[in-house]
């Protein structure tokens, strides 16, 4: 077998050997959770709010996790849950909109290590402007 040859055979077995990291990557970046951006109920449209996140069965026996961090400045806020210590139950999370009692729940599945919540409240405690969260 030539160099040439040798280098070849290298090269496709490292390119074998990469995919699969590339696949977990992929799949990682796919298995992000979010919630929807609006609803509608009642005829109407209701903007995101905030969350909930919960370990045990929802509307069965479930617990309401408080956020492991909390920073921010000037009513700008980030929360964070580190879901690891939590995964002895189910987890879950419910997106709560402006305007109404309906809700939306996601599982948040094993891959899920984190849910990351910004917002913007007054100096009243109200939740204003546009709120986003990421599971990931």
């Amino acid at each position: 077998m030539s160099l040439r040859d040798s280098l070849a055979t290298l090269l496709v077995a490292g390119l074998f050997c990469a995919l699969p990291g590339l696949a977990a990557a992929q799949d990682a970046k796919a298995a992000a959770v979010t919630c929807p951006a609006t609803i509608t109920a009642a005829g109407s449209a209701h903007s995101f709010e905030r969350i909930s996140v919960y370990n045990g069965t929802p509307g069965g026996q479930e617990y309401e996790l408080a956020p492991d961090e909390s920073s921010g400045q000037r009513g700008n806020i980030t929360q964070k849950w580190i879901l690891s210590g939590y995964r002895s139950m189910k987890i879950f999370l419910r997106c709560r909109y402006s305007g109404t009692k309906v809700v939306r729940t996601r599982d948040l599945p094993s891959p899920i290590q984190a849910c990351t919540f910004h917002f913007s409240m007054d100096n009243k405690g109200k939740i204003t402007g546009k709120s986003e969260v990421e599971c990931r």
